[in-house]
């Protein structure tokens, strides 16, 4: 009732105000044709009809829905729809005239009354709106208000500083634009100049003090963020206003701005690794993914399901966590429909794989299923060596007895050198798949990540926790580098290793220069709108147990090769023996059996030569002994040397 009456009062306000207008016009326009001060006597002609054409246009004005038009909030359309009530008024009005009599002494007095009308009612309509957003007030105090330089001069820059005249004008004070087309340069938008080209925004600051910059280019490639983010380094706060697709996919809210994509942490140009021939090499095949509802196997089930709509004949996606399977499962079959099953299972229940593959008989099986986390793996590493290595030795085994065409391992950066328990489990199961490669029928490929970005337990989803909660970013060591990929550039490298492999070989993406960890915290606690160390605490805690201060991609023992695909290299190295391989596995099926994690260690370090695991700080390591010592194996007794 109460909305009823408000809306009501609003519409008497303005139909009242607008009367006035109406009569106004119809005044002016005698006076403006006929000169009314010289000749009193067309006064009365006014007098006569003033009334009745002030009902008529405010009848159709009403009718046709003129005052459903937010006033504060009147633009360009409402304009038009200004015009065209006022002409529809002006033909009922010489209507309502021609059909009593009343012939108005010239039609020139239509026109201008015409004229008149939609003057006066659209500068109502602006006097209105520039009285509520204020543009006519003083701020109350020009110290307090936060200086903001906005890059890009286009639709999205011009909106962004209209919204923010209109509702922060007390708070926030623009000082430009900066764009990079010539044709803006030392011109005005909005009574605000473009100061120059984003090559000139590190000169900006030292001008005129800047406290936030906001990049209104939706459109924005990483390799342009990342220049604008260097160039602005002495600015606390720099944002970046989200794409209108970005906010349709739910990637980023209307109300605050959206970090920079995580390719700007990369210290190069991400790689697109699709091409037309991996598209024909999928075509019709039936693929299984494991640890799908992982971010990589996540990633990977969702690029299989939307590539060129239904060119996969079936999509298995297994694991064992219900939730994310769920998940991934609804995701892909809006995509791929019916051609997509869910299997929950674990990698680690041998007889529901070989009844999987048995029953599906996948032609493709992409490997991501894996403990990654090095710090639980440290204090697991049964669990560890069960899942990454032995697990994933038998599924091979499966693949090869049961003629699946192509098995890809997914592996990491920490199995070269290895120094924790998670490198050198996936270290194993990376020698395991490649001596079954030579003489089998299923050709084996194993592909070696960096850290992904973005992916669960990476350093961004930590930091921008961290930095939500106010702090404290935890580093390790601020002289500590990694190598960093994109989730879309690690799945792109699974599916062409998957395409391209020989048998045998590992694959691996050119990803640059190593970059520090620490300076990822600095950059994100800036684009939050914080200084590093005044505002938000950056802890060094020290390295982890297994963890190295730097990573590499490629073993001393190993020789890697430049391939034409884009930015991909093939590692070859020696052949592990086969029959060594086995017998060494089965000896560590025995050992996790028995829950003895002493020999499995002695087995592991065996099965990865190199692997140099230090202390941990919750006891020591189990000695090795110095003499080769036989170790029983499950089933008939045997022995094999370690």
């Amino acid at each position: 009732m109460k909305a009823w009456f408000f809306a009501r009062r609003r519409l008497a306000l303005l139909l009242s105000l607008d009367a006035v207008f109406f009569a106004c016009s119809w005044a002016g326009a005698y006076f403006v044709r006929f000169d009314l001060g010289a000749a009193p006597r067309l006064w009365s002609l006014v007098d006569g009809t003033v009334l009745a054409v002030v009902a008529v246009k405010a009848l159709v004005f009403v009718g046709a829905g003129t005052y459903r038009t937010l006033m504060r909030y009147a633009s360009i359309p409402d304009l038009l729809v200004i015009v065209r009530n006022a002409t529809l008024a002006s033909v009922a009005v010489l209507a309502l005239l021609a059909a009593s009599g009343h012939r108005p002494l010239s039609r020139g007095v239509l026109v201008i009354d015409w004229m008149l009308t939609i003057g006066l009612l659209s500068a109502s309509r602006v006097a209105w709106r520039v009285y509520r957003e204020g543009l006519l007030a003083f701020r109350s105090s020009q110290a307090a208000c936060k200086r903001v330089l906005i890059v890009g001069a286009g639709r999205a820059g011009a909106a962004l500083a209209k919204d923010l005249i209109a509702t922060q004008r007390q708070s926030v004070e623009i000082i430009g634009f900066v764009d990079d087309d010539p044709d803006k340069q030392g011109s005005t938008l909005m009574g605000l100049k473009v100061l120059g080209t984003t090559r000139e925004l590190g000169e900006i600051p030292r001008r005129r003090p800047v406290d936030q910059v906001i990049v209104a280019i939706p459109s924005a490639p990483p390799l342009l963020l990342r220049q604008i983010s260097g160039r602005v380094e002495g600015v606390a706060d720099v944002r970046v206003v989200p794409s209108i697709e970005s906010l349709l996919r739910g990637k980023a809210s209307i109300v605050q701005s959206m970090p920079v994509p995580e390719e700007t942490f990369l210290k190069r140009d991400a790689v697109d690794l699709a091409d037309v021939g991996l598209a024909r090499f999928l075509e019709g095949k039936s693929v299984l993914v494991t640890g799908a509802g992982g971010s990589i196997g996540g990633e990977l089930a969702r690029q299989l399901a939307q590539r060129d709509g239904g060119r996969l004949r079936r999509l298995l996606l297994l694991d064992s966590a219900e939730t994310p399977l769920y998940e991934i499962e609804r995701q892909t079959a809006a995509l791929a429909g019916s051609r997509v099953s869910a299997v929950l299972a674990s990698v680690r229940d041998l007889r529901r794989m070989a009844e999987l593959l048995r029953s599906e008989k996948p032609d493709v099986v992409l490997h991501a299923a894996a403990l990654k986390h090095v710090p639980m793996c440290e204090l697991n590493p049964l669990e560890a060596i069960a899942t990454n290595t032995w697990a994933t030795a038998r599924l091979a085994d499966l693949a090869d007895e049961h003629g699946v065409a192509n098995f890809t391992l997914v592996s990491t950066d920490k199995a070269v050198a290895p120094a924790c328990i998670m490198g050198a489990t996936k270290r194993a199961a990376e020698s395991y798949v490649q001596s079954l490669a030579r003489g089998s029928l299923t050709r084996f490929a194993v592909v070696r990540f960096g850290n992904v970005l973005g992916s669960n337990g990476s350093v961004l989803p930590l930091f921008h926790e961290q930095i939500t909660k106010g702090g404290p970013v935890t580093v390790t060591d601020p002289r500590a580098t990694r190598f960093f990929m994109t989730i879309p550039e690690a799945c792109g490298l699974i599916l062409q290793a998957t395409h391209i492999t020989q048998g045998g070989e590992i694959y691996v993406l050119d990803m640059g220069e190593p970059v520090r960890v620490l300076d990822i915290a600095h950059n994100l606690i800036r684009l939050y709108g914080y200084e590093p160390g005044r505002d938000i605490e950056v802890r060094i805690i020290g390295l982890r147990p297994g963890e190295k201060l730097h990573e590499s991609l490629v073993d001393a023992t190993e020789h890697a090769e430049r391939l034409a695909q884009a930015k991909l290299f093939r590692i070859r190295g020696r052949c592990p023996d086969r029959k060594r391989q086995g017998d060494l596995l089965a000896v560590l099926e025995w050992c996790l059996d028995e829950r003895d994690e002493a020999e499995a260690m002695r087995v592991l370090h065996a099965l990865v030569p190199g692997f140099r695991r230090e202390p941990s700080a919750g006891g020591q390591r189990p000695a090795l002994a110095a003499a080769v010592r036989p170790v029983p194996l499950a089933g008939p007794t045997q022995a094999v040397s370690l």
